[in-house]
Protein backbone atom coordinates (compact mmCIF):
# COMPACT_ATOMS: atom_id res chain seq x y z
CA UNK A 1 0.00 0.00 0.00
CA UNK A 2 1.39 3.60 -1.02
CA UNK A 3 -0.32 5.07 1.69
CA UNK A 4 1.74 3.23 3.82
CA UNK A 5 5.03 3.86 2.50
CA UNK A 6 3.86 7.58 3.09
CA UNK A 7 2.90 7.81 5.98
CA UNK A 8 5.85 6.03 7.39
CA UNK A 9 7.90 8.69 5.53
CA UNK A 10 5.73 11.77 7.02
CA UNK A 11 5.60 10.08 10.53
CA UNK A 12 9.42 10.01 10.49
CA UNK A 13 9.83 14.01 9.23
CA UNK A 14 7.37 14.94 12.25
CA UNK A 15 8.72 12.59 14.54
CA UNK A 16 12.30 14.47 14.10
CA UNK A 17 10.50 17.36 14.60
CA UNK A 18 8.92 16.84 17.71
CA UNK A 19 5.37 17.39 16.73
CA UNK A 20 2.31 15.82 18.69
CA UNK A 21 0.26 14.27 15.49
CA UNK A 22 -2.44 11.24 14.80
CA UNK A 23 -3.91 10.02 11.71
CA UNK A 24 -7.49 10.94 11.09
CA UNK A 25 -10.15 10.67 8.32
CA UNK A 26 -10.39 7.63 5.82
CA UNK A 27 -6.93 6.70 6.47
CA UNK A 28 -7.86 6.13 10.38
CA UNK A 29 -10.73 4.36 9.79
CA UNK A 30 -9.10 2.35 7.20
CA UNK A 31 -6.20 1.45 9.64
CA UNK A 32 -8.69 0.94 12.05
CA UNK A 33 -10.87 -1.93 9.44
CA UNK A 34 -13.10 -0.02 7.64
CA UNK A 35 -13.31 -1.31 4.16
CA UNK A 36 -12.89 2.36 2.28
CA UNK A 37 -9.73 2.94 0.60
CA UNK A 38 -8.65 6.41 1.20
CA UNK A 39 -7.78 8.46 -1.53
CA UNK A 40 -5.70 10.40 0.92
CA UNK A 41 -3.45 10.80 4.11
CA UNK A 42 -5.36 12.92 6.31
CA UNK A 43 -3.40 14.26 9.89
CA UNK A 44 -3.98 16.32 12.45
CA UNK A 45 -1.50 18.06 14.65
CA UNK A 46 -1.52 20.03 17.75
CA UNK A 47 -2.33 23.33 17.02
CA UNK A 48 0.76 24.35 18.60
CA UNK A 49 3.13 22.54 16.82
CA UNK A 50 1.42 23.98 13.69
CA UNK A 51 4.26 25.63 12.41
CA UNK A 52 6.98 22.57 12.97
CA UNK A 53 4.26 19.97 11.12
CA UNK A 54 4.81 23.37 8.12
CA UNK A 55 8.25 23.13 8.37
CA UNK A 56 8.83 19.75 8.46
CA UNK A 57 6.63 18.45 5.80
CA UNK A 58 7.24 21.87 3.36
CA UNK A 59 3.73 22.74 3.68
CA UNK A 60 1.76 26.07 4.39
CA UNK A 61 -1.14 25.57 7.18
CA UNK A 62 -2.99 28.82 6.68
CA UNK A 63 -6.07 29.34 8.71
CA UNK A 64 -9.16 28.02 6.97
CA UNK A 65 -13.02 28.35 7.47
CA UNK A 66 -15.88 27.34 5.32
CA UNK A 67 -19.29 24.86 6.35
CA UNK A 68 -19.20 25.58 9.91
CA UNK A 69 -15.25 24.21 9.95
CA UNK A 70 -12.35 26.25 11.08
CA UNK A 71 -8.50 25.04 11.60
CA UNK A 72 -5.15 25.51 10.06
CA UNK A 73 -5.09 23.25 6.90
CA UNK A 74 -2.49 22.64 4.27
CA UNK A 75 -1.61 19.77 2.06
CA UNK A 76 0.60 18.88 -0.53
CA UNK A 77 1.70 15.75 -2.31
CA UNK A 78 4.34 13.50 -0.96
CA UNK A 79 5.31 9.95 -2.74
CA UNK A 80 2.14 10.88 -4.85
CA UNK A 81 -0.44 10.87 -2.41
CA UNK A 82 -2.13 13.96 -1.28
CA UNK A 83 -1.62 14.38 2.21
CA UNK A 84 -3.72 16.92 4.35
CA UNK A 85 -2.61 18.50 7.57
CA UNK A 86 -4.88 20.29 9.87
CA UNK A 87 -4.28 21.64 13.38
CA UNK A 88 -6.66 23.43 15.67
CA UNK A 89 -9.88 21.53 14.17
CA UNK A 90 -13.11 23.86 15.67
CA UNK A 91 -16.81 22.79 14.04
CA UNK A 92 -19.80 24.97 15.02
CA UNK A 93 -23.40 24.07 13.61
CA UNK A 94 -27.04 23.17 15.35
CA UNK A 95 -25.54 20.62 17.35
CA UNK A 96 -23.30 23.46 19.55
CA UNK A 97 -19.51 23.97 18.86
CA UNK A 98 -16.73 21.25 18.95
CA UNK A 99 -12.81 21.96 19.73
CA UNK A 100 -10.30 19.89 20.14
CA UNK A 101 -6.97 21.77 22.21
CA UNK A 102 -3.60 20.26 22.20
CA UNK A 103 -3.87 18.47 25.08
CA UNK A 104 -7.14 16.89 23.81
CA UNK A 105 -5.79 16.07 20.20
CA UNK A 106 -4.97 12.09 21.49
CA UNK A 107 -8.04 11.77 23.13
CA UNK A 108 -9.46 8.51 22.43
CA UNK A 109 -7.04 7.76 20.07
CA UNK A 110 -6.14 3.78 19.01
CA UNK A 111 -2.62 2.75 18.52
CA UNK A 112 -1.89 0.41 15.51
CA UNK A 113 1.26 -0.98 14.73
CA UNK A 114 2.55 -0.81 11.51
CA UNK A 115 5.57 -1.30 9.39
CA UNK A 116 7.39 -1.94 13.01
CA UNK A 117 6.03 1.38 14.87
CA UNK A 118 3.08 2.40 16.42
CA UNK A 119 0.70 4.93 14.61
CA UNK A 120 -1.70 6.92 15.98
CA UNK A 121 -5.15 6.82 14.73
CA UNK A 122 -7.56 9.14 15.94
CA UNK A 123 -10.74 8.23 17.89
CA UNK A 124 -12.74 7.03 14.80
CA UNK A 125 -15.55 8.68 16.58
CA UNK A 126 -14.64 11.74 16.08
CA UNK A 127 -15.42 12.52 12.62
CA UNK A 128 -18.76 10.78 13.59
CA UNK A 129 -19.22 13.55 16.49
CA UNK A 130 -18.28 16.65 14.07
CA UNK A 131 -20.69 15.14 11.56
CA UNK A 132 -23.61 15.49 13.97
CA UNK A 133 -22.69 19.12 15.65
CA UNK A 134 -22.36 20.49 12.12
CA UNK A 135 -25.98 18.18 11.06
CA UNK A 136 -23.74 17.46 7.91
CA UNK A 137 -26.31 14.08 6.88
CA UNK A 138 -24.47 13.63 3.93
CA UNK A 139 -20.96 13.43 5.64
CA UNK A 140 -22.90 10.67 8.41
CA UNK A 141 -24.20 8.26 5.91
CA UNK A 142 -20.53 8.41 3.62
CA UNK A 143 -19.14 7.60 7.20
CA UNK A 144 -21.85 4.51 8.27
CA UNK A 145 -21.34 2.98 4.65
CA UNK A 146 -17.50 2.29 5.34
CA UNK A 147 -18.00 0.59 7.81
CA UNK A 148 -14.61 0.27 10.70
CA UNK A 149 -15.19 -0.40 14.50
CA UNK A 150 -18.48 -0.08 16.13
CA UNK A 151 -18.83 3.42 18.07
CA UNK A 152 -17.35 3.68 21.56
CA UNK A 153 -20.74 5.34 23.20
CA UNK A 154 -19.27 7.40 26.08
CA UNK A 155 -16.51 8.88 23.39
CA UNK A 156 -19.40 10.47 21.40
CA UNK A 157 -21.73 11.19 24.43
CA UNK A 158 -18.35 12.77 25.68
CA UNK A 159 -17.97 14.88 22.83
CA UNK A 160 -21.77 15.99 22.08
CA UNK A 161 -21.80 17.28 25.69
CA UNK A 162 -18.82 19.64 25.48
CA UNK A 163 -20.38 20.67 21.99
CA UNK A 164 -23.78 21.25 23.79
CA UNK A 165 -22.11 23.41 26.75
CA UNK A 166 -19.78 25.53 24.55
CA UNK A 167 -22.97 26.94 22.87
Amino acid sequence: MRLATVLAEVAANLDAAGVTWIVSGSTARRLLGASREPRDLDLEVAVGHAEAAAAALGFALPPAAGGGVSSRRGGGRVGGVEVDVSAGVEVRGPGGVLTRDDAGLRDGVIPVLLGGRTVWCGAPEEGLVRALVSGDWERLAKIASGGGPPPRLDYVARRLAAAIAAR
